[in-house]
């Protein structure tokens, strides 16, 4: 994909960059089959993102 394709992110993923703020960094890589491309994403991912959730987890009671 390109630079702004939407991609996946754990709730786990999101749950360890909101409590472990200096250690975590996104590194989001783009365009690697013509020419290679990365960034890094700091939290809060609020400022770089939208978070849209796309499923959900059923348990039954």
């Amino acid at each position: 994909g390109w630079e702004r394709t939407p991609f996946h992110i754990s709730r786990n993923e999101i749950t360890v960059a909101e409590t472990r703020t200096d250690d975590w960094h996104l590194v989001r890589v783009w365009n690697f089959a013509r020419q290679p491309r990365a960034f890094s994403l700091r939290p809060p991912l609020s400022a770089h993102v939208e978070l849209t959730p796309t499923s959900f987890l059923a348990a039954l009671r």
